[in-house]
């Protein structure tokens, strides 16, 4: 079959191509970061690119959202670059960031503009009394999920401090509220709620520290310790790639449902 028929196939459309890209190479970073050994240190920077052309080359949301969701990927995605003296192992490196070069928090509120242009972007929907309710179950939950954080952790976790990790997680709850109440869209609340989650450090107990199991015992500077048994580890990393999966795919469903709500015709017909 020739090259041109095989690209406007609908298997091979650009959007699918880089979110195929976007999984594998978060698997590459999720295995080296497992096992201490990275496959490939610029994989999470470059599955974060990956991702964020396949929100801005998806063709069913709308464009606002596609674009803010491809400038929140990108502001990760420039965050996930490897800091000064991380090591560089593999085929294809990243280059290395200055500590204090880039600040975190104006990556983060970049990420959050993004993310909140996308939510107002999506389709509005008529007020519901059960959407309603799961709002304040949601808001709820996340207001016990603050008070009993440090329960949640194990014994030997040391949680971030609360008030650098509290404005992000309240953006992201307060966006996932809104995407619930304001448009119905369960998934992309549920996305944004993992990655409250995860930005709260409320992590699985198993994965908390990272590394793999049974790998004996290793000492490791105070540095280092701190980053694996507060959330900087794989479930942080993996949590964040699921939510922003979530999130995608969440955005397409709503302008689908919108479009059939609305009597258009479905592609075929």
């Amino acid at each position: 079959m020739p090259a041109y028929v095989l690209w406007q196939h609908r298997a091979v459309r650009p959007h699918r191509l880089l979110a195929a890209a976007a999984a594998l190479l978060a698997l590459a970073h999720l295995v080296g970061r497992w096992y201490d050994q990275p496959l490939l240190p610029a994989a999470q920077a470059l599955a974060w690119c990956a991702l964020a052309g396949a929100a801005l080359t998806a063709p069913e949301p709308p464009p606002r959202a596609r674009y803010g969701l491809a400038v929140a990927a990108a502001a990760v995605a420039v965050a996930a670059l490897p800091l000064h003296g991380e090591p560089q192992f593999g085929w294809v490196v990243a280059p290395p960031v200055e500590p204090g070069r880039i600040p975190e928090q104006a990556l983060r509120g970049v990420a959050g503009i993004g993310l909140a242009v996308a939510v107002a972007a999506l389709p509005r929907r008529g007020p519901d009394r059960r959407r309603t309710a799961a709002a304040l179950a949601l808001a709820v939950l996340a207001g016990l999920l603050v008070v009993f954080r440090d329960s949640l952790l194990p014994p030997y976790a040391l949680p971030p401090d609360l008030a650098d990790v509290l404005p992000a997680y309240l953006v992201l709850v307060a966006l996932a509220l809104v995407a619930l109440v304001r448009s119905g869209s369960v998934p992309v609340a549920l996305g944004l709620g993992l990655a409250a989650v995860a930005a709260l450090g409320v992590l699985p107990w198993a994965w908390a520290a990272g590394g793999a199991p049974g790998s004996g015992l290793t000492f490791y500077s105070a540095e280092e310790y701190h980053v694996r048994v507060t959330g900087g580890g794989v479930a942080a990393d993996l949590l964040g790639f699921l939510a922003a999966a979530v999130v995608l795919a969440g955005c397409r469903w709503a302008e689908r449902v919108c479009r059939r709500a609305h009597g258009a015709a479905r592609p075929g017909s």
